[in-house]
């Protein structure tokens, strides 16, 4: 029996870049898709009203857009109708503290690193079902096995396609003088200074070790709404490395093409700094695929990927990432990808520098790559994992 799914898009551009993905997936598999416009919510109810005329398999959506939805007052749409609602978490679920405190019976989370899921089941004991459900890539055109441009024709030596999310996260900054349980500031001075110094942290577990050397402990509840309120020390750690890491490469003669918000605020310049500014992210797998290394760091992903890596592989590209504990389980260093510490970024020019010289070696790691992603990494992958297809 086929199934019937519905999908959000509209929001973000990168989320509908996957949404379109899975609704391929689904088609392809003869399955009965409804995509709605979360812009134009008012006049979609119509269709999404006809729509649930009949069983719905699941909702799948991406951060939240949709599980709030009713039709009357009090009255979740999803609950109402029974139908499960996949809320696949790109972010750090601690973004998200209100709305998923608000999550329907009918949730389903899945989140990108197993700290996260980890996160939920200890800050969100509301939500009865939460997964680990890691990145996966997109091939940007249908080809045939390794029949991606060769490295030694590409005509971008490094890619990095992430903004630095500092400038961002400054709108995130509460006003730490109205925090009266602690000293805020100091903590705040602590973490972060602790996040840098011992990057293989989360964020999470930092901010209560810092509580914890001032004497102060706290219940899940309350410790989870200071997580939340000082969440932008997170984003200001993944910015400090981001930018350090393009800056030693360009430093020391690696021409770095980046693209992404924040690169033309930073207060250095470079020649070997190419900034491209924003595109969109179908240009991005695109541009992978005329790159000879994909460059990746993590958001602060310690049990996780992100979806920079799988997208590389599958563009034939050699992939260079800082490490996590998953990635060590589905690779080895060196053979589909080039993984590096973040406390070691001399070693990260090196690996660099030895891939652009030595392209017999760059080409055979993009190919193995290619092949791991194709076969084990790609979102069909993800979704038989977690039995939705």
């Amino acid at each position: 029996m086929n199934g019937r799914y519905i999908f959000f898009k509209g929001v973000i551009d990168t989320l509908d870049l996957y949404t379109d993905e899975f609704v391929k997936i689904y088609t392809q598999h003869q399955d009965e898709c409804l995509v709605l416009d979360a812009g134009c919510m008012d006049e979609e109810i119509v269709r999404l009203k006809a729509f649930l005329l009949e069983p719905v398999t699941a909702v799948i959506s991406f951060n939240n857009i949709g599980m709030q939805l009713a039709f009357s007052e009090g009255m979740n749409v999803w609950d109402q109708y029974g139908v499960p609602f996949y809320n696949i978490l790109m972010d750090h679920p601690f973004h998200y503290k209100e709305m998923l405190e608000q999550a329907p019976q009918q949730a389903v989370l899945l989140c990108m690193d197993e700290n996260h899921a980890a996160y939920v089941r200890r800050f969100f004991p509301n939500i009865k079902r939460t997964e680990f459900f890691p990145h996966a890539g997109i091939e940007a055109a249908a080809h045939g096995d390794f029949a991606y441009l060769p490295l030694a024709e590409r005509k971008i030596d490094v890619l990095y396609a992430g903004g630095l999310s500092r400038y961002a996260a400054e709108g995130l900054i509460p006003d730490l003088g109205k925090i009266v349980d602690f000293d805020a500031f100091v903590l705040v001075k602590n973490a972060l200074e602790r996040l840098i110094q011992e990057p293989d942290y989360t964020t999470e577990f930092v901010i209560e070790q810092c509580l914890k050397d001032l004497n102060f402990t706290f219940d899940n509840q309350k410790l989870g709404e200071i997580v939340a309120k000082l969440r932008f020390v997170d984003a200001f750690a993944v910015s400090f490395y981001r930018e350090q890491m393009v800056r030693m490469l360009v430093e020391s003669g690696v021409t770095v093409t980046v693209f992404g918000t924040g690169w033309n605020r930073c207060e250095w310049e470079h020649p070997n700094l190419v900034y491209g500014g924003e595109i969109p992210p179908y240009q991005i797998l695109e541009l992978m695929r005329q790159s000879r290394i994909v460059l990746n760091t993590m958001t602060w992903f310690k049990r996780g990927a992100h979806d920079r890596i799988f997208n590389g592989m599958l563009a034939g590209a050699a992939v260079v990432s800082d490490t996590s504990a998953y990635l060590e389980e589905c690779f080895t260093s060196g053979r589909e990808l080039q993984m590096f510490l973040l406390k070691d970024m001399r070693g990260l020019v090196d690996s660099v520098r030895d891939l652009l010289t030595d392209p017999k070696r760059a080409q055979n790691m993009a190919d193995c790559g290619y092949q791991a992603a194709r076969d084990k990494h790609r979102w069909i992958n993800r979704l038989r994992d977690i039995h939705l297809l």
